[in-house]
């Protein structure tokens, strides 16, 4: 059926108010099915030539990225590994790819809003890497010339002297040879390791930097542990300025109270910058608020920040840090049980309620978090309503048709339990209709599954003893009646 049909006669649908509309197998609401008309006519529209050319535009920038992320991804695989290669490469090459990646990349950002993480991602690696072999070509140089060698980006966490007095910076280049050379994996431990050996025999150079403060400070504060690996020493000085401050070296105890502590801190630039950005009353809104645990909550946004998290990809990369596990268990117990106390868990819980299905939760998570499955394609909310109708459709073979209308169990299942609430003076919401009344729907007694009239329902309800109808009230009334009208039948009572 062509797309102006199918307007057509949502259109008729919509203009007389109906209450179910199928389309394509799914059952629309009158909402729904609005909705569902906007979507079309929007898909009718004809697509204009700018937005074609747009798109063309779009990926030949993402092409023009990958080509030169890829071009320096091979420069640094030919200062890396120079034995494999016959060619070499100079820190003004390195320095002039980067500087185009980054021009390509800024172009590729303005023609959309959308971000592509593994892009992004990409990006920072990449441009780590080349600091890195830069600043190594620079020192190489440095050396030759006998100049005094270029300050890292990472170096020791303490600046040492030869013991002939000449300055020595250790780099992340040079912790990462060590590494080869002490066949050592690639761990914070070994890297210490690494570290010690290519100091050994020095000594402190006078005046240097002391940040034997940071162990200390990271035992007192460990909810602020991952800003010495994230945060950009540089850009946030005053937020390592108070960390620094906050401890007393000599003790290792803290000099501050914590409500002084976090008057300073909500004044640094970092925490400043989270506040001005929105993006933390943009998560409140899109998932609300839940208890992240100490630190985890400012780590997570600085990550959305950074990546351009927004819309229903903030939501997904959200619930997938509260998801997060470790060795198979919850990291934050705590959120996860408020998140499935929460409105949105409870709605897709709800799915499988009404089809008297139960879903486990680690399928509920892969929906709010977007968790691929494993044909790498996201789970989503109408995967669940499939599942659920086809459980339902397993059981209750015999309302496959009514089922594929668009009614639920729990609709079709609605006034047989009012009857059984009625009749045995039961709270409705009590009632297990899947395990304990299921009859109704499936009655198997007498040949073929089928459903039982509403009389015959109040029959089995009367007189099958699994119901225990005999114990109600209305059971007990019943029999004295009847015993009374005996003993007047016998003349045993006036």
């Amino acid at each position: 059926m062509a797309i102006a049909d199918d307007i057509k006669k949502l259109e008729e649908f919509v203009g007389t108010g109906g209450q179910r509309f199928v389309y394509k197998g799914t059952t629309y609401s009158l909402g729904g099915a609005k909705k569902l008309l906007a979507d079309l006519k929007e898909e009718q529209k004809p697509v204009t030539a700018a937005a074609t050319e747009k798109t063309a535009k779009i990926a030949e920038a993402e092409q023009a990225v990958k080509k030169l992320q890829d071009e320096l991804e091979l420069k640094l695989k030919v200062f890396s590994k120079p034995e494999e290669y016959v060619t070499t490469v100079s820190e003004a090459e390195i320095r002039n790819a980067q500087n185009s990646l980054q021009f390509a990349s800024e172009g590729l950002a303005r023609l959309t809003s959308q971000t592509d993480e593994a892009l992004v991602s990409r990006n920072l690696a990449l441009n780590t890497r080349a600091e890195d072999a830069r600043l190594n070509l620079k020192n190489q140089e440095a050396k030759t010339s006998g100049q005094k060698l270029v300050e890292p980006a990472e170096a020791t966490a303490t600046s040492t002297t030869s013991k002939d007095g000449k300055a020595v910076v250790i780099t992340k280049a040079q912790v990462d040879a060590k590494l080869v050379e002490l066949k050592l994996s690639d761990t914070p431990e070994n890297r210490k390791t690494a570290r010690q050996a290519l100091k050994a025999g020095t000594t402190a150079t006078p005046g240097a930097v002391d940040t034997s403060w940071e162990p200390l400070f990271k035992q007192n504060y460990p909810q602020y542990s991952w800003m010495f690996t994230d945060l950009d020493r540089t850009k946030y000085a005053d937020v390592f300025t108070l960390f620094s401050k906050a401890i007393d070296p000599k003790t290792g105890k803290q000099i501050m109270t914590d409500e002084e502590f976090d008057r300073r801190y909500a004044g640094t630039s970092f925490y400043r910058g989270l506040e001005t950005s929105n993006k933390g009353r943009e998560l409140s809104t899109a998932i609300g608020n839940f208890t992240w645990g100490s630190g985890n909550l400012a780590k997570f946004l600085t990550k959305a920040i950074q990546f351009g998290y927004k819309d229903e990809n903030l939501k997904q990369q959200a619930y997938a840090e509260l998801f997060s596990k470790v060795d198979n268990k919850y990291v934050n117990d705590l959120a996860v049980n408020e998140v499935r106390a929460s409105t949105p868990y409870l709605a897709l819980k709800d799915i499988g309620k009404q089809y008297f299905f139960d879903f486990a939760d680690s399928q509920v998570e892969q929906v709010l978090a977007g968790t691929p499955n494993a044909d790498g394609v996201a789970v989503s909310r109408d995967d669940l309503i499939r599942k659920a109708r086809l459980a339902a459709k397993a059981t209750y073979g015999h309302l496959s048709e009514q089922i594929d209308a668009g009614l639920t169990l729990e609709d079709l299942s609605a006034s047989y339990k009012e009857k059984a609430a009625k009749l045995l003076e039961l709270d409705p919401n009590t009632i297990n209709f899947a395990t304990d009344f299921s009859d109704a729907l499936n009655y198997r007694k007498d040949g073929q599954p089928r459903v039982l009239s509403m009389s015959e329902w109040e029959t089995e309800l009367r007189t099958n003893d699994k119901y225990k109808y005999s114990f109600t009230k209305q059971a007990n009334q019943d029999a004295t009646s009847i015993g009374l009208a005996i003993a007047r039948a016998f003349g045993k009572v006036q």
